[in-house]
């Protein structure tokens, strides 16, 4: 199961990345049928579909995880907010301020993201995310910091699982599926909460984690018609509908697509892994994972870096024919530098290598370590 939920975390990172990529445009594209190539096509399958599933994935491992960690002994819950400070709380901060003021800078010639800050709130959210989280370069990093609060309430929210679990989830399904304007100063992203807790559950009601896996078919084709289905509405289709859910102050893709899709995504995301388990892109996994997080931290200032230095002025934008390429590799060139930047940290300063990757690697002979080594280690 460790190495399954590492797998997981793997994909879903990846796909998270998808969501992320640099085009040289100021707006995010409206992926529909109704406008681009077969390229276009093919990245908003990658971004709508298991893009947006791989956050709620992510959670409900999390949640897992801090389950068991709480579990094991009473004495375990300061522990676990160490540990958790650590792994996930520094790299946020540490990489939000590397950030921010690569974007100060650029800021001089030109106005970024960090221009619109306001006042002292403004610019600590871009680090922070104290009471929002702020468009732009910074903002997959808020992810780590609900992650964080969910961590925090988990000794709270743990009893009540165990005590009135569908009371508990259906108060934060209508939590996460009609508040997505970032009222909450607590959490920011209920889905994060929602899934968090759904992971809770599974690990206390002792659910079996493979049980769903001979559906894996049925849930593949779930999560590809809900994405078509995200898609045709981008491109104008069920305006009735959608004019239906405005009126009533509601978002039709927050409240009803969005939920859909990252349900069947997750779902077929999870029941799929058994067919990757034993070949070689576990073995990859296995390699790569302790500069997973890394990777995620670094992946927009760097891929944002690489797209204006060098990709931009060789190919161009998104208008560009072979844009998709870029569009592809972005994960697998996130991975690469992430991986020579912890490498370099590493030789140059050891501590600033287990900063930045939260302490999954922390020594020459611990990120060389044997597959076999690592695959006993904790992944949380």
């Amino acid at each position: 199961m460790k190495d399954r939920i590492s797998m997981a975390r793997m994909i879903c990172v990846l796909g998270m990345i998808f969501v992320h990529v640099p085009d040289g445009l100021t707006l995010s594209p409206n992926y529909s049928f109704s406008a681009g190539n077969l390229g276009f096509f093919l990245e908003g399958l990658l971004v709508e579909g298991p893009g947006r599933a791989s956050a709620a994935l992510l959670s409900v491992v999390s949640g897992y995880l801090a389950a068991f960690a709480l579990m094991r002994s009473k004495a375990s819950v300061s522990s676990l907010y160490r540990r958790r400070f650590v792994s996930i709380v520094l790299p946020m901060v540490f990489w939000g301020i590397v950030t921010y003021f690569v974007y100060l800078l650029v800021s001089q010639a030109r106005p970024t993201f960090v221009s619109d800050a306001e006042s002292w709130l403004d610019t600590l959210n871009i680090i922070f995310f104290i009471t929002e989280m702020p468009v732009g370069a910074t903002m997959h990093l808020g992810f780590l910091r609900d992650l964080f609060v969910c961590i925090l309430l988990a000794p709270v929210l743990l009893p009540a699982v165990q005590r009135m679990p569908w009371v508990l989830l259906g108060l934060l399904c209508m939590f996460y599926l009609f508040e997505h304007n970032q009222a909450s100063v607590i959490i920011l992203r209920p889905l994060v909460l929602f899934a968090f807790t759904i992971g809770l559950t599974l690990a206390v009601r002792n659910v079996s984690l493979t049980r769903l896996d001979r559906y894996c078919p049925l849930f593949i084709v779930l999560a590809v018609a809900s994405t078509v289905a995200i898609l045709l509405v981008n491109g104008g289709a069920a305006e009735g509908v959608v004019a239906y859910f405005a009126s009533k102050g509601m978002a039709f893709d927050e409240t009803v697509l969005y939920p859909i899709g990252r349900l069947c995504g997750s779902l077929a995301i999870w029941t799929y892994l058994p067919v990757l388990m034993g070949g070689a892109f576990q073995q990859w996994v296995l390699r790569y994972s302790p500069y997973l997080f890394a990777a995620f931290c670094s992946h927009y200032l760097m891929l944002t870096i690489l797209f204006f230095a060098g990709w931009l002025p060789l190919f161009g934008d998104r208008e560009s024919d072979i844009f998709i390429i870029w569009f592809l590799a972005a994960p697998i060139v996130s991975m690469g530098i992430a991986v020579a930047l912890v490498h370099a940290a590493l030789k140059v300063a050891p501590p600033l290598a287990t900063l930045i990757t939260g302490g999954r690697v922390s020594s020459p002979s611990k990120s060389f370590a044997p597959m076999a080594q690592r695959r006993s280690e904790s992944i949380a």
